[in-house]
């Protein structure tokens, strides 16, 4: 049983993570109505840029700085940024776009310093895993839910009230954060048979080498190497599709229904929900897209389904967990992505209610594999790297994830504002990824025989 201080811990995650995923949502959906589709992806395209330099450097500042302030700071300021957003109202696209920046960076430098808080706040070491599972839980829910919470509280009282409601909650978490106990390791400074360690500067110094060292490590392992690939297509052909397209495609949708009676039962009983719910119909898009967003919430529970019943096959049939995993994973990412660019060729014919319906079943199915293919990925590297490799490994991968992600916000963001059929393009790219990753699959499956022996149990990222 988890003490308080390690519940406190755990809530306040769930918590820090709901609300900027809050207020980044209203940072984006505003843009979108007062800057347009350009500013709305270059906007996310900024924000990657930004977590990319801001993360190596933040994992370096935790080593080396108290994380309780460190902790204690970064929610300070995430209030600092949801009063300026309350300051600024949202017609300024500029002052959005700068606040989208702020809020991704805060975010960034968060993350080395609360990954990295477990062992200081557990009060047992056999706490540890039970801290870590709840953590990437409350992360995901937090991050799927607050999207659909944002959508109906603006859509029901208006902008300004749900930034105040975001206000409100920092405030609250900030001075929580205060009420939790951290055990701080020994500081970085110390020497150590007569020598002492490299100041933040010198380590700051050679972040470049260490990500080109990393790399050319990889250079060994080529089944890693196509699984790295593999992840990289996934940031650059398929997110995009939920952070940029959909919310573009379900304004147009909203648009067409204004001229358009005949609706089926389906789009009907949306409708009525919405006005149920006193949401205005110039908001019913942000809803929309927020539904097939919360699809995000019960894809980890069924991918934790999916990997039981993997385990399972894989003891029966005496073959390798982790290589079983790792194929069904892939299969199922280009089986899903399939799925997804035959729904969106498709949406000009549906209504808004099964084009919902219908988006959120897929997204659900599409996040679970996604997972599955994260949790074998994760135990892969896991046995093939020394423990003295993993942490560049991680910082690394995360660096050529984040560019992976600029560049499909770019390449999304430039075939819906440079194109008057942005389905077609949008489409395309996702069967350019489709194919990228069937020809992944079949290099991992002659690379990968003979490589993978033992029924290692597979971690969940």
């Amino acid at each position: 049983m988890l003490d308080r201080n390690a519940l406190l811990f755990i809530g306040l995650q769930f918590g820090s993570r709901f609300a900027n995923s809050f207020l980044v949502t209203a940072a984006r959906y505003e843009l979108l109505e007062a800057g347009g589709i350009f500013q709305f992806a270059g906007a996310q395209v900024a924000t990657n840029v930004a977590r990319m330099l801001v993360s190596q450097v933040a994992g370096l500042l935790t080593d080396n700085f108290a994380l309780k302030r460190m902790y204690v700071a970064s929610e300070a300021l995430n209030l600092v940024l949801a009063v300026a957003m309350l300051a600024c109202g949202q017609h300024h696209s500029r002052m959005l776009f700068a606040l989208n920046i702020g809020l991704g960076l805060l975010f960034a430098f968060s993350q080395p310093v609360t990954k990295s808080m477990p062992p200081a706040v557990a009060a047992a070491r056999e706490d540890l895993a039970i801290i870590n599972g709840w953590d990437l839980t409350c992360d995901k829910i937090g991050r799927y839910l607050a999207p659909f919470a944002y959508a109906v509280v603006s859509s029901s009282h208006g902008f300004n009230f749900a930034v105040l409601l975001s206000c409100l909650m920092y405030a609250l978490m900030s001075v929580l954060r205060m009420m939790v106990t951290v055990l701080e390791p020994a500081s970085r400074r110390e020497t150590k048979n007569g020598a002492s360690q490299p100041t933040v500067a010198q380590k700051l110094g050679g972040l470049l080498q260490q990500v080109v060292d990393g790399v050319t490590s990889l250079r060994r392992d080529k089944v890693l190497q196509l699984l790295i690939i593999n992840t990289l297509v996934t940031n650059v052909f398929l997110y995009p599709l939920n952070s940029v397209h959909f919310p573009v495609l379900f304004k147009q949708v909203a648009e067409r229904e204004k001229s358009e009676l005949d609706r089926t039962v389906v789009d009907d009983l949306l409708h009525q929900v919405m006005l149920a719910l006193d949401i205005k119909r110039k908001d019913m898009w942000r809803n929309y897209n927020a539904l097939v967003s919360l699809g995000g919430v019960a894809g980890p529970f069924l991918s934790n389904a999916m990997i039981y019943m993997l385990e399972s096959y894989s003891t029966n049939h005496k073959v390798c967990q982790l290589w079983v995993g790792v194929n069904f994973g892939i299969v199922g990412q280009i089986s899903t992505m399939a799925l997804l660019a035959g729904m969106v060729l498709l949406s000009s014919s549906f209504g808004s209610g099964s084009l919902v319906f219908n988006l959120v079943g897929a997204w659900i199915v599409t996040i679970s594999v996604n997972n599955i293919v994260t949790t074998y990925f994760n135990s892969i590297s896991q046995e093939r790297l020394q423990q003295k490799e993993r942490g560049r490994f991680i910082a690394n991968i995360m660096t050529i994830f984040n560019l992976g992600s600029i560049c499909g916000s770019l390449l999304f963001g430039w075939v819906l504002s440079a194109h008057e059929n942005s389905v077609t393009g949008s489409v395309n790219l996702l069967l350019c990824g489709l194919m990228i990753k069937i020809i992944l699959l079949v290099l991992l499956r002659r690379e990968g025989k003979g490589t993978f022996s033992g029924g290692s149990r597979p971690h969940s990222d």
